[in-house]
């Protein structure tokens, strides 16, 4: 099939006719991938880096849209730590460190006690053939987003090359399909080169760590590719074509911290801010002089902390009071990734520097929930106690609502320090409409009591960038 597809490209590449001109593409692409597993109940590994190349092929749908495939090979690196640690049972005043199979346990000043561990690389290689659409802006120097889908074929050796015969029947699924939502910034060197940096996020639909009818776990990653592209055709003029659209877009990229918490409907001083990682693109499309509308994509980092006596990481649920000699600390910081699309009107004041005051609403989709921290559990006895530190990296995406909405007002003051470019500071606040916790009844098991309570999102992020008019020469 990769024989056939290859060939079907090579075909595309060199039999396209001139009448394609300039709207052709072609290039290579390097860079790098920080893996992940989605929606998998308990299994949440540190994220690993990894390899992506290929090549692709891009084609011009009129100005503002580009259409674009190839083949790309990515991959992803997962660390799983297996620990075997042996309890050596009731102690006099001591501390002793027991397993827990979904937390990395490790030691509490243990006086007497066997624990051993071992740490694997689990490495999945797939040939990727992805389709986008993606909206374009025009200039030199230009601006596009957009997504669409993929198709995989895994090339590990050991599932699919000589070693086969060995998991006949027991190894992953050998192909994948998924979701792509991605951006990158453009530079023409001349007529025929161009420059690109450009950042995705993949989101895989087949189980690749289900390792039972409880646990589940989609790849995904997040990537980072620079790359070259290269128009085989000449044309017979080499300008960018001046339009009055283009004149009245600003791309404005951003990044900064972003502080969040929740508003919980029930226990409100018990939730701590979190502070995370906010960036992204913005467009700005010029209405009037002094109007603008405002969209884009961003990565925001959001959540909260815990730190209390209980036994649940990613809500605030104190233990029975039946339950007075043995009890748990949790410390852990509840980690929400999104990908927000905010949709704003913005209102314009001043000449030189200029201030900006913008207000609409949001959508935000879910990439990746996690809990991470630490518990220490500690049992009393008559003459002694026992006492176990374990590490918390617990994931929670069945325990939160796929999406988020929500209103948002922002302040931004642009500053000219360059010819082609101004300098911003941007403040926003963020105020979510819906309930984030996933507390449907299928979701509890026997042991789990019914969670009534109700989370909402509510962040500030501090932000800088730059604000570059779509100038064309």
């Amino acid at each position: 099939m990769r024989s056939k597809f290859t060939l079907v490209f090579l075909m595309i590449l060199f039999l396209t006719p001139k009448i394609f001109s300039q709207k052709l593409n072609i290039g290579i692409e390097n860079g790098i991938n920080f893996s992940k597993v989605n929606k998998s109940d308990f299994y949440q590994p540190t994220s690993q880096p990894g390899p992506v190349n290929g090549i692709f092929a891009r084609y011009e749908l009129g100005n503002w849209f580009i259409v674009q495939s190839g083949v790309n090979h990515a991959t992803f690196y997962f660390d799983q730590n297996s620990l075997n640690n042996y309890n050596s049972g009731y102690h006099v005043f001591s501390h002793s460190s027991t397993f827990n199979p979904f937390l990395k346990s490790s030691s509490f000043a243990a006086s007497t006690f066997n624990s051993t561990s071992q740490s694997s690389e689990l490495k999945y290689s797939f040939l990727r053939i992805p389709l986008y659409l993606k909206f374009k802006t025009p200039g030199r120097l230009n601006f596009e987003i957009g997504g669409g889908a993929y198709y995989a074929l895994l090339t590990n050796d050991e599932f699919r090359g000589k070693d086969k015969d060995y998991n006949e029947g027991y190894g992953p699924p050998l192909n994948d399909w998924g979701w792509i939502l991605a951006s990158s910034v453009n530079y023409g060197i001349n007529e025929r080169w161009n420059l690109f940096a450009a950042g995705q996020i993949t989101s895989g639909q087949k189980e690749y760590f289900d390792f039972s009818e409880d646990v589940g776990g989609k790849i995904g990653s997040t990537e980072l590719t620079f790359g070259i592209g290269y128009k085989p055709f000449k044309s017979d003029k080499y300008i960018y074509k001046t339009d009055s659209l283009g004149q009245s877009i600003k791309i404005l990229p951003h990044t900064g911290v972003n502080i969040s918490n929740v508003r919980s409907s029930e226990n409100k001083n018990e939730y701590k801010p979190l502070t995370g990682l906010s960036t992204g693109v913005t467009m700005c499309f010029i209405l009037d002089p002094k109007v603008s509308f405002l969209t884009g994509a961003w990565y925001e980092r959001k959540g909260y902390g815990l730190n209390y006596v209980g036994d649940y990481s990613f809500i605030y649920l104190p233990p029975s009071e039946s339950n007075t000699l043995n009890f748990t600390e949790i410390q852990s910081e509840v980690r929400l990734d999104y990908v927000t699309f905010p949709f704003m009107l913005e209102i314009s004041f001043g000449r030189k520097i200029q201030s900006n005051i913008n207000f609409g609403g949001y959508y935000s989709w879910l990439q990746n929930a996690f809990a991470q921290g630490e518990q220490i559990v500690t049992y009393n006895y008559d003459y002694g106690y026992n006492k176990t530190k374990s590490s918390i990296n617990q994931s929670l995406d069945h325990w939160f609502k796929k999406s988020d909405v929500g209103f948002m007002v922002g302040y931004r003051i642009d500053i000219p320090l360059f010819k082609w470019c101004d300098v911003f500071i941007y403040a926003n606040q963020s105020i979510g409409a819906k309930s984030i916790f996933n507390n449907q009844e299928e979701l509890r098991n026997t042991s789990q009591p019914k969670i009534e309570e109700e989370l909402r999102t509510n962040s500030t992020s501090v932000l800088i960038g730059l604000t570059i008019p779509v100038f064309q020469k």
